[in-house]
């Protein structure tokens, strides 16, 4: 059965478009087929997976607003062998405001996926945007499984209290929806104050467990210029690594198995 997973946090700079980008990359890497979908309107993971915004026809807006646009009309291939993307446009940001005359307007990408015959994908991963609004609710709603990208920092705790009082009320319209744990992000590993505030993460969410860590590093950024994932270019970096420990860690394998050589230099 097709995962569909959400990586959202309404917080902005923890990494959700890296993550979501890489661990699709390194689901891929093992063998999985992978839609990404971007509902941020800033379309960063479609142009940070080599998809030109200015090119494409349709986008997330018109599967959200327009019922004759389906997933399949929608689904772009990417330059990562096995990962597909549902492209965002800039004209997502107008949507919030016509969805507020739609019927179920909370529900609209749900509808389109139970719609979609998507059994062909492992994974379903979606991105979403720095807020709580109609388009991170209908994220909410229509994922099973939610990952939580964080920053080891203060302010990013400070913040989590919101976050958990809308997936409380969102489980009343989702009640499958199930909360995997954190995703720690640049994490600066000899730093006391990312310790600490992983701790403190344990210690008030104890029964959500803390994926593995993904380091501060500039190789992400530097692959986003390069249009591909940190784990094509530059596939034995520390980061790369990590992203392959948090695929395995979804597939319920303890740490990321080695790779033949030959899917490294892919």
């Amino acid at each position: 059965m097709t995962r569909i997973i959400g990586f959202f946090n309404q917080k902005g700079g923890t990494a959700k478009t890296t993550s979501t980008l890489n661990v699709a990359a390194a689901l891929a890497e093992r063998g999985r087929n992978v839609l990404t979908v971007d509902l941020d309107p800033q379309a960063s993971l479609t142009m940070a997976i080599g998809i030109d915004v200015t090119a494409i026809d349709l986008s997330v807006y018109d599967l959200l607003l327009d019922e004759r646009v389906g997933i399949s009309e929608l689904s772009l291939s990417t330059s990562i062998s096995g990962v597909d993307i549902l492209p965002s446009h800039p004209d997502l940001a107008a949507a919030e405001l016509e969805l507020l005359n739609v019927l179920e307007r909370e529900r609209q990408l749900d509808h389109r996926l139970r719609a979609a015959d998507i059994s062909r994908y492992d994974y379903v991963l979606i991105d979403s945007p720095p807020a709580l609004n109609i388009i991170s609710i209908n994220i909410l709603v229509a994922i099973r499984e939610l990952v939580i990208p964080i920053e080891p920092h203060p302010l990013s705790i400070m913040v989590l209290r919101r976050l958990f009082e809308t997936i409380d009320r969102i489980q009343r319209l989702n009640p499958d929806l199930a909360v995997l744990g954190f995703l720690p992000t640049k994490v600066h590993h000899s730093s006391r104050l990312a310790a600490d505030m992983l701790l403190t993460l344990e210690e008030r969410f104890p029964d959500l467990p803390l994926l593995p860590s993904a380091p501060l590093s500039v190789k992400g950024a530097e692959s986003t210029a390069e249009r591909t994932s940190v784990l094509q270019y530059m596939p034995n970096s520390s980061i790369a690594a990590a992203y392959r420990d948090v695929a395995a860690w979804l597939e319920g394998v303890a740490a990321a198995e080695p790779l033949a050589e030959s899917a490294v230099q892919q």
